[in-house]
């Protein structure tokens, strides 16, 4: 299920909670609602379980290398995205429509406006703004 804070993934019998700020490595939405829908499917890393409470805490990032060291997100830089879905009413695009993008695993960044696209569809984008201290970009279609 999808909570604002974050996604409750199923492993079998076991509930795993990912929380927003490991999901991606790059800041894109304040609400997981814009990120997920109940039925998705995600690799997840386990990363604690309290042993008091059996609460599992998983990353969706963790399985991959964090990209801000390099220069991966710099301004400038192209990449082939997924369109992940589209999001009626984006906080990152001041309520307006946008689309949710998957530029690398782990790595989603949320494009305002455009033309339409599809759930799937890859398309080039180019990232034209890169704020590595708020962990953020902005991408517009190449």
């Amino acid at each position: 299920s999808v909570a604002v804070f974050g996604l409750f993934c199923r492993y079998g019998e076991q509930e795993v909670l990912v929380r927003i700020p490991e999901i991606s490595w790059i800041a894109s939405y304040n609400s997981c609602e814009q990120f997920a829908s109940p039925g998705d499917r995600f690799r997840v890393m386990v990363i604690y379980i309290n042993a008091v409470s059996g609460q599992v805490s998983g990353s969706i990032k963790a399985i991959c290398p964090d990209p801000w060291p390099s220069d991966k997100l710099a301004v400038g830089t192209e990449y082939r995205a997924r369109v992940v879905r589209p999001v009626a009413s984006a906080d990152r695009c001041g309520g307006a429509p946008g689309y949710l993008l998957e530029l690398f695993p782990a790595a989603y960044v949320m494009m305002c406006g455009g033309p339409h696209l599809e759930s799937g569809q890859v398309r080039s984008v180019r990232i034209i703004a890169s704020n590595s201290f708020k962990r953020s970009v902005q991408v517009a279609l190449a």
